[in-house]
Order: C-alpha cells, then structure tokens, then sequence
C-alpha cells in the first residue's frame, strides 16, 4: 500500500536519488521525465549482470575442474613428512602470513596445471531437462541415477580399508550460571534457569549455554523454548538470528531453522551464506529440490571477493544431495560441467557467527602435518579451502583417502575488524566421514571463542584398518 500510494510506512527509508543512474542503481522508478533513460540505463544494467554471471560461472567451472584434478589424484601414504611443512599456526607472523598467502596462489597454479593435464578424468554427468520434479524427458537413465552409480562406486572404493570414527570434545562453559545449571538436577533445573535469566536478558551466551543446560538432560522441549529466545532479542540481527538457526540444526529441528534462515535471507541476500544456511536447512528437512534451488544460488551469482571458494564449498554439498537422493531432481539450472559427486573419506567444515572476524581450521593428520591456511596441501592429499578473512566461513578441510590414525581437528581465533555485538564469537564446526555417499556420518559441536591467538581443540577422527 505504501509504494501503491507513496504512504510512509515502517517499512520505507528516505533515500535522495539525484541522476537517473540513482534510479537505476535501486530499481525505483522515476518522475515520467526520466523513464525513456530510466529503462535504457536499466537493460544496459542488466546486460552487465549476465555478463558478471558468465564470467562468474567460468570462474567456478576453471576451480572445480582443478579440484577434480585433486580428487582423481593419488597421494602416498607413506611418504615421511619434511619437517618444514609441520608449521604451529600459532606462531605465525603477519609475515609469515604474507608469504603464506604467495605459497596458496603458487599451489593454485600447479593445481591448475594439473587439471590441464588430467585429460583422463572421469566425465563429468550431464543435466537432463525436465519438465517437473520426477518427469526426466528422453533419458534412459536420469543424472541423479548416474550419481548414485558413480557415488557408490566411489564409495566402496574408498571404504574397502579403513573405518573412522568421530569423537568430540564436549565444550563447557565455565561461568557461575553455567555451572549452577550442569550441576542442577532435572527437578530444579527450570527454577534456576528462572532465578538466573533475569540478569542476562541480552547475553546470547546465557541462552545458548541454559538450553545445552537442557539438552544434556534430555529435556529437549524445554531446551528448545530457551532458544528461542534469541529469536526475541533483536529481530534485525542477523548474527544472533544465525546462531539461532545453527543451534536449530545441531538440535536435529531442520523445520524450525527454516523459518529463522528465511529471516536471514531477507536480511542479508547479499551474503552467500544466507542461501547456503537456508539450503542446507531445507535438505535436512528432506525438501530436497527447495534445497537445489537454493543452493545453485551460492553457485550461479557473482559474490564479494572476502567470500573465496563458497561455491566449490556449497558445490560439493549439492553434489552430494542429488547423488543421494532417492527422487528424480530438476538439476537444469546447474550448468552440467559442475555435476560429478566427489565423496571423501574425512570433511570437517567450520563456520562462525561474527562479520569481519578471522578464524582459522587447522587439521593435524597422523604424520604431524598440519594443514591451514599457509599450507592447504599436505603430503597425503588433505586439502583446505581458502582462507575466510572477512567473517562467517566456511572454511572445509577434505581428505578422499585417509590413513589410519588420528586426525585432530582445532580451531583459532587469528584476529578482528568489528563492533562486539554479540560478546564473543560462536562457531559450529562440522565432521563429516565417507561425505557424499549414502555411509555419510556427521556429528556438529558449537562452541565459542573469546579473544584474539585463542585455540581451542575440537575433536578428532580416529581411522582404523578393517
């Protein structure tokens, strides 16, 4: 009603367009005396969107095509790591750093020049058209069968000789209130979460350490009403709203992160994160082609460059829905080039709450080779993703093949850019074994960080010989 009539709402803002190009820029429509320039200016902007895209898109073809080069690699397994690749994150330099960052675009390089020379790669599967979900048009055998097929295939291979195992480390807060509620009994409990909550109406940690109060005494319902008390303290926060929407996840209520991710998207569409949260939400919920069309976003648009490498991240959990899917699955809108399922023995995936905010994976393999930013190859294959400077993550650790052993995984805050809204830094860190096949197995532990150089253990994997 109010853009129908020019009424001031509480939805409207002032904004002062002086050139047509404003107009254009916003998507508002001018006085009768601009329009002819008005829709000129906007079919020439649009033009230059589909040329972002299409150069977007070939961005992303080139990254996969270069980590399909590392999947189809094989990497020893009993080759002595070289002493100088076993680096203590902690006590690198912005110097250090620096020089890091060089030996990433060097590894780029011989990445690329190995897909360039991987002519024997396994072909990547095709996207059928079609007219409606479950109604593949002339194709004998549909693309999400294909995937299926080559995602089994993969997996017995890669399964044939070794299991792992997850084991995490349970992070407690050592906080008067969060020990008062641990020691509670079940019968008490809710009495002092009463007594306690009114000193810490606006303490996010308060409610997200209250509700794992709860959940570790199964008293789930209840857990689940302290948490949405975060929904309540600032509706326009999108931070909060996020961490919300993961405690969600973890709590196994896909239905309900849902609705606080959709929230999200409308305030910040302009983060890829947003749709990767609401996708993966929606694949939780078993709504498995709202989930393809939500993540093809995070795949198909153009994003801020402190968003590196979000689609191959984003594009290995796609790839992993619809080769596990057990539906026919409209995949027309993924150009087909990104279509080849790449499973892996160990994924772990680390993501946090807080804009501008730098926090670091670090994976230690069985060898003592830690893999992070500064050194994203490790001898046996294991692989990280680019380093996430400006906030949120994700950051993923891969690793096809795995070795017997422990794997350790942990997390570092290295440094900031913001205004402190929520107090501390929450993570979510994700492992994953045999990611991508039907054996996938995943546990999630949220945790949080309070100051710069902290490091904190978060668990490990321990892979045994059959």
């Amino acid at each position: 009603l109010g853009s129908a009539f020019g009424l001031v709402t509480r939805e409207t803002s002032l904004i002062v367009l002086e050139r047509v190009e404003d107009y254009v820029r916003h998507e508002i429509v001018p006085p009768t005396e601009l329009r002819a320039d008005y829709q000129r200016l906007l079919a020439n902007a649009a033009l230059q969107r589909k040329g972002d895209r299409t150069t977007h898109l070939e961005n992303v073809v080139r990254m996969f095509a270069e980590k399909t080069a590392w999947w189809n690699r094989e990497f020893p397994k009993d080759r002595p790591v070289k002493e100088d690749v076993k680096i203590s994150g902690a006590a690198m330099t912005g110097q250090v750093r620096q020089r890091a960052a060089g030996e990433i675009q060097e590894r780029r390089f011989e990445l690329r020049e190995l897909a360039q020379s991987t002519a024997s790669a396994a072909p990547l599967i095709a996207s059928p058209r079609v007219s409606s979900v479950g109604a593949a048009t002339n194709a004998p055998l549909r693309a999400t069968d294909k995937l299926i097929e080559a995602n089994k295939k993969s997996s017995t291979v890669n399964a044939a000789t070794t299991t792992a195992t997850i084991q995490l480390q349970k992070w407690q807060p050592d906080s008067p209130y969060a020990r008062r509620l641990r020691n509670a009994t079940a019968a008490d409990i809710y009495r002092i979460y009463l007594d306690e909550k009114p000193g810490y109406l606006n303490s996010t940690a308060f409610f997200l350490d209250a509700a794992d109060a709860f959940f570790d005494k199964g008293m789930n319902a209840l857990a689940i009403r302290i948490l949405s008390n975060l929904a309540e303290m600032d509706l326009e926060n999108r931070h909060i709203l996020r961490i919300l929407g993961y405690r969600l996840m973890q709590a196994n209520q896909p239905a309900m992160a849902i609705a606080v991710f959709k929230k999200v998207l409308v305030l910040s569409p302009e983060e890829p994160q947003s749709y990767r949260d609401l996708g993966l939400a929606y694949a939780a919920d078993k709504q498995t082609q709202l989930a393809i069309n939500t993540l093809v976003e995070v795949i198909n648009r153009p994003w801020h460059g402190r968003f590196p490498e979000i689609e191959l991240i984003t594009l290995g959990e796609l790839n992993s829905i619809v080769a596990t899917a057990t539906e026919s699955l409209d995949t027309s809108r993924i150009d087909p080039r990104l279509l080849k399922n790449l499973p892996l023995d160990l994924r772990v995936i680390l993501t946090w709450d807080a804009d501008n905010t730098d926090i670091d994976l670090w994976v230690t393999d069985p060898d003592g080779e830690k893999a992070y930013y500064g050194h994203r190859m490790t001898v046996q294959g294991g692989r990280m993703s680019l380093d996430f400077t400006g906030g949120y993550g994700p950051e993923e650790f891969s690793l096809k093949r795995a070795k017997p052993g422990k794997y350790k995984v942990e997390a570092h805050y290295f440094g900031d850019r913001r205004q402190n809204i929520t107090g501390v830094t929450t993570l979510q860190v994700k492992l994953a074994t045999k990611f991508g096949s039907v054996d996938e197995r995943e546990q999630i532990v949220t945790l949080r960080l309070k100051g710069k150089q902290e490091t904190v253990f978060v668990g490990e994997f321990d892979v045994k010989e059959k």
